[in-house]
């Protein structure tokens, strides 16, 4: 099917000078006097950055110096060492694994990749890979690997260089984030949370970089799933193991010494001094990975707040790209409880519902228990941070198909909005007083789910520029938007046929653009058992609000998805 061809076009969004002056002039020079006023800048994922790690995001594959991929080696030490700490008592994987290894070291000397490794295995016993425990597996991944040095011995760090990105919207969010931490105050600072990596101490280069804005103090804050039980119960000293329980992560000490180093220090220092250095932070960020690994750090195993997580609600600026932003997702609106996504697909969601259980393991393969599969819909009942309580947020949306998951996903919890933020895409919302709005900036838009029953509701879609009022009654185009509309633009009428596999890559998407271009009130599509009406009702209305192919603005598009 290609209903809409995603092309190129010079539309580029300007954040700073259309968004950002439009709020912030409304607001004043410095809008946050208060600790009821503030800012999320709530990214979808992919916010495409150049780096010495991803040379394709810069511009003509420019590389940059500094560290290019993470290093493994196959050496006798390393054997050894897994042999001795095999973290399970299961004997036979530590056999078979150790048995696979050396062969392994045997056909690839000196340093090698993680795929090298992987593919390797895969040949040699892929069902041995597959049946290793998660404990197991990054045990003997974490084990492998070795430090990436500089020629004076000194640790390798990944460099960024965002004025080489060859994605223009990347920029234009991280623009509006510096001018928002700037406007905030004239010593503006923003600590990075790499909580939602597994591995916290690798992503730390990344964010540190990423955010390293002239005239903004930024650093990256050791805040671990291991340093919050540590610091809370002053088990500094136990903080090894309890990175190895907690966090499944081993030999990192030997990998990033100093961001150990830094994670130890902190702990020394106590509850009280990490609360202070939360609440004398302009900005905080949330990187990308799972989601459910964040809220290990704002939430004890009881479910209870830690200590510094009101003082991290409490920031004037809250920045989450990914799983960053899907754990901001909580607290209680008229609704009830807003719950945290954490996985699923659309289409496994329309045949399963939805489980109110932990994540499945990325290693989860077929079955992972009973009734949970790799592509199960699970979320976390109790929420997230809860800075943003209109609903539940969802990232990677357009581009993964995720509508009909949130729109099950609000059925089954009795939550009524739902927001699906593209790929490098920002929604922005803001509160100042009895002022409340929302925009978006970036490359794609926003999709507003409205859930009236399961499988049903409206969806609307909110492209970059757009500006969105927020009132007791939901969520508008702004007058000033729909009074900037575009003219319609003259294109052929949408074929009279059942759209296919339309729960697949980013087809639903190029479908809704496709009608609002056209002004077409009607639309049918299929995938596998599923039938997908779309309907224009009286509450429907197109806009076009910029040239991209994404550009076209829909409200209240009626949905229903039939089994047949």
């Amino acid at each position: 099917m290609n209903i809409l061809k995603e092309q190129k076009t010079k539309y580029q969004t300007s954040a700073f000078s259309l968004v950002f002056g439009l709020f912030f002039a409304s607001f004043g020079s410095k809008v946050y006097a208060n600790d009821q006023q503030q800012t999320l800048v709530l990214v979808g994922g992919s916010l495409t950055t150049c780096s010495s790690m991803s040379p394709k995001n810069c511009l003509s594959n420019k590389q940059i110096s500094g560290k290019q991929t993470n290093q493994y080696r196959l050496n006798n030490d390393a054997l050894s060492a897994i042999k001795t700490n095999w973290p399970t008592k299961n004997k036979k994987n530590r056999q078979q694994t150790l048995k696979v290894l050396a062969q392994i070291a045997r056909e690839k000397s000196g340093v090698i990749t993680k795929s090298d490794i992987l593919w390797a295995w895969r040949d040699l016993d892929n069902k041995l890979l597959n049946e290793l425990t998660d404990s197991e597996y990054n045990f003997v991944i974490d084990s492998l690997e070795v430090a990436v040095l500089n020629t004076d011995s000194t640790r390798q760090k990944e460099q960024v260089s965002t004025s080489d990105n060859n994605e223009r919207a990347a920029n234009d969010i991280l623009d509006f984030v510096a001018a928002s931490l700037k406007t905030t105050t004239e010593s503006p600072t923003i600590l990075a949370v790499t909580a939602s990596s597994r591995d916290p101490y690798e992503s730390a280069d990344f964010y540190e970089g990423l955010l390293d804005f002239k005239g903004v103090e930024s650093s990256w804050l050791p805040l671990t799933p291991a340093l919050a039980k540590a610091i809370t119960s002053k088990q500094c000293e136990s903080l090894d193991s309890l990175r190895t329980d907690s966090m499944g992560v081993f030999n990192r000490e030997t990998i990033y010494p100093d961001r150990i180093k830094a994670e130890k220090a902190l702990c020394d220092k106590g509850v009280d001094h990490l609360v202070e250095l939360i609440e004398n932070a302009t900005g905080i960020m949330f990187n990308g990975g799972d989601q459910s690994l964040t809220r290990k750090v704002l939430f004890d195993d009881n479910g209870k707040q830690y200590p510094w997580t009101h003082a991290i609600l409490q920031r004037p600026l809250l920045v989450g790209t990914s799983a960053g932003t899907a754990v901001q997702s909580g607290g209680k609106n008229a609704y009830g409880t807003v719950p945290m996504i954490s996985n699923g697909t659309s289409l496994a969601a329309m045949r399963e519902g939805s489980f109110a259980v932990s994540a499945p393991s990325e290693r989860c393969e077929n079955e992972c228990g009973d009734k949970i599969s790799a592509d199960s819909l699970t979320y976390e009942k109790q929420g997230g941070l809860g800075s943003f309580t209109y609903g539940v947020l969802d990232t990677h949306f357009s581009e993964r198909n995720r509508t009909m998951r949130l729109a099950r996903l609000l059925a089954d919890t009795g939550q009524q909005h739902g927001f699906g933020i593209d790929e490098t895409t920002a929604l922005v919302s803001i509160r100042a007083g009895e002022t409340a709005l929302m925009t978006v900036i970036g490359k794609s838009g926003v999709v507003h789910v409205k859930s009236d029953a399961k499988n049903n509701g409206a969806i609307s879609y909110w492209p970059a520029g757009a500006v969105i009022d927020v009132t007791k009654d939901g969520f508008n185009l702004a007058k000033r938007t729909v009074d900037n509309a575009l003219p319609s633009i003259k294109i052929p009428p949408l074929p009279m046929q059942r759209f296919g596999t339309i729960f697949s890559d980013a087809k639903l998407r190029s479908l809704v653009q496709a009608m609002c271009l056209t002004q077409e009130q009607q639309a049918v599509a299929q995938h596998d058992e599923f039938l997908l009406d779309l309907n224009a009702t009286d509450n429907t209305h197109y806009y076009r609000v910029n040239t991209s192919s994404t550009g076209c603005a829909v409200e209240n598009l009626a949905f229903k998805v039939k089994t047949f």
